[in-house]
């Protein structure tokens, strides 16, 4: 048989390949697995019935939303070889600058002596830890999804997905438990402990998603 004809023959029939996805039972089950912690470990607030009807809780939901959305998109783009994680990284990138400039812009319209309590509120000491714990329940599901792909940068796609698996968790934390809504604290607060998940993920990545 001739080589090319051999060819011919090994290739008949082929399909492309689909590119691998994110499962989203596995995304699911992280947002339930925050969920239950917050509920188990911290508390649901007992304010949560009229938080739910204020504008704050749904900006503070989709602040750290969307930026769960980004650093997911991110760790897709991370987990595919070769692929640009330009677009993911311009948008996790300005979801978090938006969010500190509207913090700096209401600690300026704040009177001088209450700007400390809109930036620190009552809780700052424990925000971080409280979304890293609960980020630590989220993570498994979150990584599970992740070796579905077959990241050739093992460190980027953790940090993108501990930095998923973070903002999940801090919407939890948010919406269930945490009474602070002000812009500023959101943006240093939330933001510190999803890039300290981010951190967390980026090392656990070289070992958790080597393939």
């Amino acid at each position: 048989m001739k080589t090319d004809d051999l060819i011919d023959a090994l290739a008949a029939g082929l399909q492309p390949a689909r590119p691998a996805r994110l499962n989203p039972w596995l995304l699911a089950a992280a947002a339930a697995a925050s969920v239950a912690a917050v509920a188990i470990l911290l508390g649901v607030r007992p304010t949560l019935t009229e938080a739910l009807s204020s504008p704050t809780l749904f900006l503070k939901g989709l602040y750290t939303g969307a930026l769960a959305g980004a650093a997911l998109w991110l760790g897709l783009r991370a987990g595919r070889p070769g692929a640009d994680t330009r677009g993911p990284l311009v948008m996790l990138l300005g979801v978090v600058i938006i969010a500190i400039l509207w913090g700096v812009i209401e600690l300026a319209a704040a009177p001088a002596d209450q700007r400390m309590a809109v930036w620190l509120g009552d809780t700052w000491r424990v925000c971080v830890p409280n979304i890293l714990m609960v980020a630590a329940v989220a993570a498994i599901p979150v990584f599970l999804a992740g070796r579905s792909l077959a990241p050739t940068r093992p460190s980027a796609a953790g940090f993108a997905f501990g930095a998923a698996t973070g903002a999940i968790a801090a919407t939890a934390y948010g919406v269930l438990h945490c009474p602070e809504s002000t812009a500023a604290f959101v943006a240093t607060w939330y933001t510190l402990g999803i890039t300290a998940a981010g951190l967390v993920g980026a090392a656990a990545g070289r070992f958790a998603l080597r393939w």
